[in-house]
C-alpha cells in the first residue's frame, strides 16, 4: 500500500465549500471531512490511502494520494465505456 502500511482507501467524491465528501472503498461508508484537514489532497476523484489511529479512526492529516490506483481505475472505466460504445447500434431509440 504505498507509503501507508495499514489503513483504508477512500475516494474524494466531491468538494463542497470547505467540506470534502469521501467514500470508503470497501464498505461504502461516507465521511464529510474539512478540507483544511486534507489540504491539497481535497481533489474530486482523488484516491487517498488513510492510516488508522489507535482505535481505528481515520487519520486524515496523514493521508497520501495513490495516483497509480487513480490511473488504473480511470483506464478500467474508459475500457467499460469503449465496450458499451461498441455495442451501441446507433440511431433513434424506439419505445
Amino acid at each position: 500500500m504505498s507509503e501507508v502500511e495499514e489503513g483504508e482507501m477512500w475516494v474524494v467524491d466531491r468538494v463542497e465549500a470547505a467540506v470534502a465528501v469521501l467514500v470508503e472503498d470497501e464498505e461504502g461508508v461516507v465521511a464529510e471531512v474539512a478540507t483544511s484537514l486534507l489540504g491539497e489532497l481535497a481533489i474530486e476523484g482523488a484516491i487517498l490511502l488513510v492510516p488508522l489511529g489507535t482505535v481505528g479512526e481515520p487519520r486524515w492529516t496523514d493521508a497520501v494520494r495513490d495516483v497509480t490506483e487513480e490511473e488504473t481505475r480511470r483506464e478500467e472505466g474508459e475500457g467499460v465505456i469503449d465496450e458499451l460504445r461498441d455495442r451501441d447500434p446507433g440511431g433513434d431509440v424506439i419505445l
